[in-house]
């Protein structure tokens, strides 16, 4: 018998032991085949076994499983190369279903591909010193080594994992950080010791907003807002929205700089153009409170109840204006 006969009818023979019988017996029969330093690459579980010992235990596992399934073979094909006298290669197919275990209960079919590394050895016994299977996906057109529809809709799902994410983050109406992201985050400037100003932005008498112009325009007004305040602190800042008509945003620029200043006046006469034209030409305005921690350690809790005392400082001495907070 010519030694490519020979192999392809080796590996008949445990490919049917595996599928068909997987009995312990068989099991053993099977790992007999292998080689000291047998390696495994498999795509049932993504499976990459490196050594003998790793792939003894995992093919345990997949025989326990596969136990509790029968199978029987639709078609098979195998075919060998000699790659030199004491090494060849085979190759093949196999096509096989579950048997009917319950009767409207969904079948199980695989069409498996596999190549195998045999050398032979001193003694003139063939072993296994590689194996290689996989499983061709449905998705995967003629001609494809790889199944792009498959591998576009993985991308897709992993961008849709990301966009969801995204958006437990935002305030989904603004498009800003939601309160616990934007704590977050200020949490983690803090920690790696950033200087930071701290604003807390709330409207003037947006509940007047709207029971005059109604909710729809009060929303109107709030992601207007959003949108100039992404304008002047997304790109050096951070933005969020801590509840109804408050927003939250920092910087790291120096405490009470002239820059922060001229910011806070180009955000302010963007505003009353872009509100009147909401509001029918009448203005809604908004106070802000800030907070810095140049000159001491401060937590977010901290920093955010100075922030807020200057806010409440600010609407009481007439509102549609901003207040640092200062030390009593």
């Amino acid at each position: 018998m010519k030694i490519e006969e020979y192999l392809c009818g080796l590996t008949k023979k445990m490919c049917n032991y595996y599928l068909l019988n997987p009995t312990e017996e068989n099991f053993g029969k099977i790992i007999e085949t292998w080689s000291d330093n047998f390696s495994m690459i498999g795509t049932g579980k993504h499976e990459v076994y490196t050594s003998f010992e790793d792939a003894v235990n995992g093919i345990a596992g997949n025989q326990t499983e596969a136990s509790q399934i029968k199978f029987e073979i639709l078609d098979e094909w195998y075919q060998a190369v000699m790659l030199r006298e004491d090494a060849a290669l085979v190759y093949g197919g196999i096509w096989v279903r579950e048997l009917m275990p319950k009767e409207g209960e969904a079948l199980i079919e695989m069409d498996t591909r596999f190549s195998i590394i045999y050398v032979c050895d001193e003694e003139g016994n063939w072993k296994m010193v590689h194996l290689h299977h996989s499983m061709p996906y449905f998705d995967q057109g003629q001609d494809e080594f790889y199944p792009k529809a498959l591998s576009v809709k993985v991308r897709e799902a992993m961008e849709l994992v990301e966009l969801f994410k995204k958006r437990s983050e935002m305030d989904l109406m603004t498009g800003v950080y939601n309160h616990e992201s934007f704590q977050k985050r200020i949490e983690e400037q803090l920690k790696k010791g950033k200087k930071l100003n701290l604003y807390i932005l709330d409207l003037d008498n947006f509940k007047n907003v709207n029971d005059t112009y109604g909710h729809s325009t009060g929303d109107e007004l709030l992601k207007y807002l959003a949108k100039l305040l992404q304008k002047y602190f997304k790109e050096d800042g951070i933005i969020g929205r801590i509840g109804g008509d408050e927003f939250a945003m920092c910087d790291f620029k120096a405490s009470g700089s002239e820059e922060s200043g001229k910011r806070l006046m180009a955000l302010w006469d963007e505003y009353r153009e872009g509100s009147a034209k909401i509001l029918n030409g009448n203005y809604s305005g908004f106070s802000i409170g800030i907070a810095a921690n140049e000159d001491e350690e401060l937590t977010y809790r901290q920093l955010f109840r100075r922030a807020d005392q200057a806010v409440y400082q600010a609407k009481n001495i007439g509102k549609d204006r901003y207040v640092w907070y200062m030390e009593k």
